[in-house]
C-alpha cells in the first residue's frame, strides 16, 4: 500500500514537473513567439504523423500598426534600454541595502562585545 502511494506520488510529481518545465521552457525561450509556436506545431505534427495546417502558413502579425507608431524593432530597443536601466537601479539599491545591513551588523557586534 505504501509502495503504491510512493509510485503514484512519483508519477504525478514527474508529470507535473515535466509540465511546468515545458511551460517555463516555452515562456523563457530565446526565440520569438511566432518561431516557437511554428516549431511546436511542426513537432506536434511529427509526433502525430499528420502535418498541421498551423505549421504551413502562420501570419507574422495580423494587426497592422497604427499611423505614426514606432516600428517593432524600435519598440524592442526602447523596452530593452528601459529594462536595463531598471536592472541597474535595482542593483544599485540592492548594494545600498547590503551596505546598510553590514553596517548594522557591525554595530550590533561591537555593542555585544562591549556588553560582554
Amino acid at each position: 500500500m505504501e509502495r503504491d502511494r510512493f509510485y503514484q506520488g512519483m508519477f504525478w510529481g514527474t508529470l507535473i514537473g515535466a509540465s511546468f518545465g515545458a511551460v517555463l521552457g516555452v515562456i523563457f525561450a530565446p526565440k520569438k513567439g511566432e518561431e516557437t509556436r511554428l516549431e511546436l506545431a511542426e513537432k506536434l505534427g511529427e509526433l502525430l504523423g499528420v502535418p498541421l495546417p498551423l505549421s504551413s502558413a502562420m501570419p507574422p502579425n495580423s494587426i497592422p500598426p497604427k499611423d505614426g507608431a514606432e516600428p517593432p524593432e524600435q519598440l524592442e530597443n526602447t523596452a530593452k534600454m528601459r529594462s536595463e536601466a531598471v536592472v541597474e537601479t535595482v542593483k544599485t539599491e540592492a548594494q545600498h541595502l547590503l551596505d546598510d545591513a553590514e553596517s548594522i551588523l557591525r554595530e550590533i557586534k561591537t555593542q555585544s562585545q562591549r556588553n560582554n
